[in-house]
């Protein structure tokens, strides 16, 4: 099934709006009071967003043989304002494909571009969640419509550079000193030596993590002898863990891998949680160490 995914036209609006209402009657008003429906059909009136079109909102659309299936209105470019598919089309990627194209709408033209957020119907939060948002409070009810706030947090990779080591060494010392003290005793010198090795050999396979204007961490994934796709020195500043980032890395590296036909493999400590991340993403432990969990994600 092939469609076109593109701004909206102007003279596609009364089109749009449409299949606006039609989803939301069928799939969105019974979360909502007389008071929330109301408010929604204002708020989706074909005054009110073409007032609101010339002012701060941006509409992308998907249409197959020019008939329009789903849209997506972000508000300022940080702001998911709507998103509605055809139920004719539902669970065709049509969805996921307008929200990423927003999203590299929004990093187009919002330069410094932190996070998305979105107020999700109740209908929607897995389908965010699948997408990479996460959840900044529990769910609410405002002027009679029910929503749960979510953000998905906007990182971008760049080259390590010789000047970033004591930045990163210190996040890395602050995120495994403790499993290291543990099982061997932390040694300054010695890690340091062991940073720079690593460096030394792996440096065109480290991905510098930069989000909010900051460099956050390292993802190094390289193609091992075997034809496995190794996920190897991987860590996210302590501030920015819970947040999403490391988790759709992850995901992205997954489907890379999948796209390639290729196995994944990655070790952990035994001690380190982020074991359950992966186990939840397909990961299963394949070999063992005193230390380290060894762990695969087989193709399908």
């Amino acid at each position: 099934m092939e469609y076109e995914i593109e701004l909206m036209k102007p003279e596609e609006l009364t089109e749009t709006l449409k299949l606006v209402k039609d989803v939301f009657d069928e799939f969105e008003a019974p979360y909502y009071s007389k008071e929330g429906i109301e408010n929604f059909y204002q708020f989706a009136s074909f005054e009110n967003i073409k007032k609101c079109l010339q002012e701060n909102l941006q509409i992308i659309v998907a249409k197959i043989q020019n008939k329009m299936v789903g849209m997506i209105a972000v508000r300022s470019y940080t702001h998911i304002a709507m998103l509605f598919v055809d139920k004719n089309f539902h669970r065709k990627g049509i969805a996921k494909n307008l929200v990423e194209k927003a999203k590299n709408y929004c990093e187009q033209y919002y330069e410094n571009l932190e996070a998305i957020t979105v107020n999700s119907s109740p209908y929607a939060v897995g389908f965010y969640e699948k997408m990479g948002f996460i959840k900044i409070s529990d769910e609410q009810i405002v002027d009679g419509i029910k929503f749960t706030p979510m953000k998905l947090i906007i990182y971008q990779f760049c080259y390590y550079q010789d000047e970033d080591f004591e930045n990163l060494h210190r996040i890395k010392k602050d995120c495994f000193k403790w499993y290291v003290q543990k099982l061997y005793g932390w040694d300054d010198k010695r890690q340091i030596e062991f940073s720079q090795n690593f460096i030394r050999e792996h440096k065109k396979d480290m991905k510098v993590i930069v989000c909010a204007h900051q460099k956050i961490g390292v993802f190094t994934n390289y193609i091992n002898e075997n034809n496995e796709s190794e996920i190897s020195l991987f860590y996210i500043d302590k501030k920015f863990q819970n947040q999403g980032i490391g988790t759709n890395i992850l995901k992205e590296q997954l489907e890379k891998d999948e796209r390639n036909c290729r196995n994944t493999i990655l070790q952990v400590f035994k001690e380190n949680k982020a074991r359950f991340l992966y186990e939840k993403m397909g990961f299963e432990v394949y070999n063992e160490t005193e230390t380290h969990y060894k762990m695969r994600r087989k193709l399908k």
